[in-house]
């Protein structure tokens, strides 16, 4: 078993690397930072081992200081050790929960199918009619007819056999009141956890129906649940799931689902006082205000959140938060202000300790922060092309930092790619890249990047001389034409 004081070390000698070659190059910490895009105190701290930080870090500070492969790979080495210990964590918490149950129904199989079969059904993820075929996960980046690999059936079988064993899907509205104790509330947060960790991969379009048939079930258990002292610990285990739920339909575009997930996941996270949750659903809120372009009322539900967290706030949460508001306020033309919420985002950024964050806020990385100042500079280019090749870099960044592992945010991104090369003036860059994305965009089932792919056109002018381009943007018009 790797123990916390293991990893520690392991952190503390990756600093002692970078520190090593930092000082070969004869450079002080500022320096550093200023080429990886960082702060002074990011480098200090990571070279002290207080923190790691994000593989795009490494990749820049191996890049920058020539250190001949020795950073990334001891970066790698790290991640690899902490990904055990992770495991080895999570399995025991298994354990102690569902003791062999789970193993022998996870091995046999069995479940495998009936949830793959139950989640995949037609109704589920047929685009524009036409039906998906069986044994493919279309939006995870796996084209049609190809098998769930084994890693992913494993994770489906999972869900299905700590789902199944809760007894919470099929609940009633009339069930009976009963008692409920620690282990219901673990479960729940059990199940919300594996949901969250496959919308994490390739998001959540493709489980949403699945994803809110659970969370229904645990609002119907809180309502009529003798919980005792365990109603507060059930009542944030629900929203989460509530707040999990909304993000899903909202990805698959099910815009009046995910209201009503929210809606209830807020009132019950404010009324037990769960002022970090009830932040997280109200930018889950706020972004379906901008995808909508609704960006004043999404600039007001962001400023709510950050006001009403008080004593409670994180660096995380505030990142996240100045993020969002630093891209409704470029989309409504207020780019000073933008600036400046996109400066407060990275100053927070650099103070975020992950194991003083909320779990569920795991997902906020400097890919996300970097994917708002290329949104913030895509909009200042659509006044001002001077900005065009600034939003270039920034997005590309964004990308290199999600990595394969996080589909729909590369796709997301590569969007936003598309356009600021467009911006730029580098048509034959912005058809490379657009092609791939109208590729991704029939084959996902995230609506959400469907939408995000018809309004490229935006920012191609339909009187254009480029006849590459001009053929492209008819493409798009043509193949996701506007909502009736």
């Amino acid at each position: 078993m790797i123990d916390r004081q293991q990893l520690q070390d392991a952190r503390q000698g990756l600093g002692r690397k970078l520190a090593a070659w930092r000082k070969t190059r004869h450079l002080i910490q500022d320096d550093l930072a200023r080429q990886v895009r960082s702060s002074r105190s990011t480098v200090a701290m990571v070279e002290r081992g207080r923190q790691v930080v994000d593989r795009i870090f490494w990749l820049q500070c191996e890049s920058f200081l020539n250190a001949q492969g020795e950073l990334i790979t001891a970066y790698d080495a790290y991640r690899q050790l902490e990904a055990r210990h992770r495991a080895e964590k999570a399995d025991a918490a298994r354990r102690t929960r569902w003791g062999a149950v789970a193993d022998e129904v996870i091995a046999s199989g069995r479940l495998e199918s009936e949830l793959v079969t139950d989640v995949l059904h037609e109704g589920d993820l047929a685009l524009d009619g036409r039906p998906v075929q069986m044994g493919s996960v279309d939006g995870a980046g796996v084209s049609p007819g190809v098998s769930i690999d084994r890693q992913r059936r494993s994770l489906l079988a999972s869900i299905a056999a700590v789902a199944a064993g809760s007894g919470l899907l099929g609940l009633p509205s009339s069930t009976a009141s009963r008692r409920v104790g620690a282990g219901d509330v673990d479960r729940i947060e059990a199940i919300t956890a594996l949901y969250r960790s496959v919308d994490y991969e390739i998001g959540g379009g493709a489980l949403c129906t699945e994803v809110g048939r659970f969370a229904e079930a645990t609002s119907v258990l809180l309502a009529r649940a003798d919980t005792g002292r365990w109603t507060a610990n059930l009542a944030t285990a629900v929203a989460a799931a509530r707040q999990l739920a909304g993000w899903t339909a909202f990805d698959a575009g099910r815009h009046s689902d995910a209201g009503r997930h929210w809606l209830a996941a807020e009132r019950t996270a404010v009324a037990f006082g769960d002022r970090k949750l009830a932040a997280r659903i109200r930018y889950c809120q706020a972004r379906q205000f901008q995808h909508l372009r609704h960006n004043h009322d999404a600039l007001a539900t962001v400023r709510l959140a950050r006001d009403e967290l008080g004593r409670e706030t994180t660096p995380a949460l505030l990142a996240m938060l100045h993020g969002t508001e630093a891209a409704s306020l470029a989309a409504l033309g207020e780019h000073a202000a933008a600036t400046t919420a996109l400066q407060q985002a990275s100053t927070h950024f650099e103070d975020i300790n992950p194991d003083h964050e909320p779990d569920w806020m795991r997902f906020y990385d400097r890919g996300e922060l970097l994917a708002q100042y290329g949104r913030v500079h895509r909009d200042r280019a659509r006044h001002d092309r001077h900005h065009a090749d600034t939003a270039v870099e920034w997005t590309q960044a964004a990308i290199n930092a999600f990595g394969p592992q996080n589909v729909r945010s590369t796709v997301l991104n590569q969007i936003g790619l598309c356009s600021a090369l467009a911006l730029a003036d580098e048509p034959d860059q912005a058809i490379t890249v657009g092609a791939a994305v109208i590729h991704h965009g029939q084959q996902m089932t995230s609506r959400r990047v469907r939408d995000r792919v018809r309004i490229l056109s935006r920012d191609i002018p339909p009187d254009t001389l480029h006849s590459g381009l001009a053929d492209f943007r008819h493409a798009v018009t043509r193949v996701f034409p506007a909502a009736a």
